[in-house]
């Protein structure tokens, strides 16, 4: 063990090794190291002045909150001071049987609001105070432009909460309600019931100026960031990005509604963004504050990019020196290569050994020369068992007929003789020609259909002169199947099995050959209405097949074309057999 790791030693730091030139390469990515640790400092100084402008937008809100809470007490103290006015509620449901009466009531309300004035006309606002039930006809408005038409179903549409008439004041966004009357851009309404201590008898609205909202924090709007004020069914009530406004965003309200109480800031970031919310629950709803970090950190990211100038030159500058460096170490590598891609199968050729290139070259070189030399013996040896090999299987094919069968063929011929058929002898003879020149004649492995089909014509003819035509072959080739090329002799097995073994202790049965294409297959079929599978397996023991054997065929058609073909055989005991030869679709023997 120890020799082992001391020779090692020796190979790794001998002056010429890989080990040692590449070494000075790592120190060169060192410096590539120390680069990316400036661009981690860099990140890590962003996450720290996020931190930053998050606290700053903590303490923002939280004054912007403020500010929203004093408008709110103004529109509050409107309300409740139109809920105890007399005035209004006389205005409201004091029956006035007189152009006089009537009279009263209105000056008894002008001095009231003349009165009140202060207390009833918060910054950009008007107030709409309407009655319930038979008074619902009677209304007032403050605005001064034109007065409002009181929208029908507002109680049920604003002011309902868990099936009663909220007694509290709240807080709307809906641009189509006054929009013909008001004098604002975008508007925000309150509601709030009036009530004695007996029952509803009317309502009152008052409609502000978004803008006043929005001066309310733009001036802690900073570049990168955006305001919104959203209701907590998420439509827009105001927001920096104006065109948002009188708009509902399900998005915004997903970020915003993680802050569940005024005491918490909900905080999340998605995609460069960071979303900042508090909730106002006198409003019932959300300020959220979203960061965009690409422009808030515009200045952050200036310098970044000139460190990574200043990384990228200097990256280039280390490249190149490593390139000038390692081309050096390598070449004699990339000529090994350059000689082992030109190198064909047939003509492979060894690298010249280089003394003064590394010791790793030289052992490398050595080596592959040795497998050249080893791969062209071996490859050799291979050429010399294929045709071997070639030539046992071409014997083999020429032997395919059986010598029993050409022994009855013969004395079948004899008999004819006798009888005096001639035709019949004529024709037996020149069958059996057919075949022996088919199969010992040529040497060819692949032959037509049209061929195939024509040779197990003769060997059927020849067949029935000797056993008789009780059985009947049939065959139905596809015209587009005639000069398809097949192997040779692979139907033939099949038809004989079916001759002798699917008919026994029958009088008549049937063959039937179908060729046909199939999508991007040459489907063979061969059919017989015999006895089946296990009756027919049983007289095969009797009498074995003669020439190539059935699972032979399988084999030999897996070995030209792959699993996806071959021979598959299905049987039912009474109903015959079904013998499926697939094979791909070959117009050219060569291909």
């Amino acid at each position: 063990m120890n020799i082992v790791i001391s020779r090692l030693g020796e190979f790794m730091f001998k002056r010429n090794s890989i080990f040692m030139k590449f070494f000075i390469v790592v120190l060169a990515a060192t410096l590539i190291i120390s680069v990316l640790l400036t661009i981690a400092a860099s990140q890590i100084s962003e996450r720290i002045l996020l931190g930053q402008t998050t606290q700053h937008a903590k303490v923002g809100l939280q004054q912007v909150q403020g500010e929203l809470l004093k408008y709110n007490e103004q529109i509050v103290n409107t309300m409740v001071q139109i809920n105890v006015s007399d005035a209004f509620k006389q205005y409201l449901t004091k029956p006035a049987d007189s152009t006089l009466e009537q009279l009263n009531i209105v000056i008894n309300l002008g001095r009231y609001i003349e009165t009140y004035k202060d207390f009833l006309s918060p910054d950009n606002t008007h107030f709409i105070v309407a009655g319930v039930g038979q008074n619902k006809s009677r209304n007032y408005s403050s605005n001064a432009l034109k007065w409002d038409q009181v929208p029908p179903n507002i109680i049920e549409d604003f002011m309902i909460e868990d099936g009663l008439v909220a007694q509290k004041v709240k807080y709307h966004g809906s641009q189509y309600l006054f929009n013909a009357t008001v004098p604002y851009d975008h508007y925000i309404f309150a509601t709030k019931p009036l009530m004695d201590r007996r029952s509803m008898y009317g309502y009152a609205i008052v409609i502000m100026d978004e803008a006043t909202i929005y001066d309310r924090y733009s001036s802690y709007l900073t570049p990168g960031t955006n305001i919104s004020f959203l209701s907590s069914d998420g439509y827009i009530l105001s927001s920096s990005q104006r065109e948002l406004i009188s708009t509902s965003s399900d998005e915004l309200l997903q970020h915003a509604s993680i802050a569940d109480n005024e005491q918490y800031y909900g905080l999340s970031s998605k995609a460069g963004y960071t979303y900042l919310s508090l909730y106002i629950p006198e409003f019932d709803a959300y300020l959220l504050q979203v960061i965009d970090q690409n422009v808030a950190f515009a200045a952050l990211n200036n310098i970044g990019l000139r460190i990574a100038v200043f990384v990228a030159v200097l990256s280039v500058a280390i490249m190149i020196a490593v390139y000038m460096i390692t081309r050096r170490i390598t070449k004699p590598l990339y000529e090994l290569v350059d000689t082992m891609q030109s190198a064909k199968v047939d003509a492979l050729k060894p690298h010249p050994l280089q003394e003064k290139t590394s010791y790793e070259i030289k052992a490398v070189t050595k080596t592959y020369n040795h497998l050249v030399k080893e791969i062209d013996n071996y490859t050799n040896q291979i050429i010399y068992e294929q045709n071997e090999r070639r030539k046992a299987d071409l014997s083999a094919l020429q032997m395919q007929i059986n010598p029993h069968f050409l022994y009855n063929t013969l004395t079948s011929i004899k008999y004819l003789a006798k009888m005096n058929r001639i035709d019949d002898v004529d024709r037996t003879i020149t069958s059996l020609s057919a075949m022996l020149q088919n199969t010992i004649g040529t040497t060819e492995d692949m032959i037509t259909v049209q061929h195939e089909i024509e040779n197990l014509k003769h060997y059927v003819y020849i067949n029935q002169i000797r056993y008789g035509d009780q059985i009947q072959v049939h065959f139905d080739v596809q015209p587009n199947c005639a000069k398809l090329y097949i192997p040779k002799l692979i139907i033939q097995p099949f038809v004989e099995n079916a001759f002798f073994h699917a008919f026994p202790g029958v009088t008549k049965g049937n063959i039937y050959v179908f060729v046909r294409q199939q999508e991007h297959n040459l489907l063979i079929e061969v059919l017989d209405d015999g006895v089946g599978a296990e009756e027919a397996a049983r007289t095969a023991k009797k009498r074995p097949v003669s020439g190539i054997g059935i699972e032979n065929v399988h084999h030999r058609i897996v070995l030209l074309y792959g699993p996806k073909y071959g021979v598959t055989i299905s049987s039912s005991s009474g109903y015959g057999t079904a013998v499926n030869i697939s094979l791909p679709i070959m117009k050219n023997p060569k291909t």
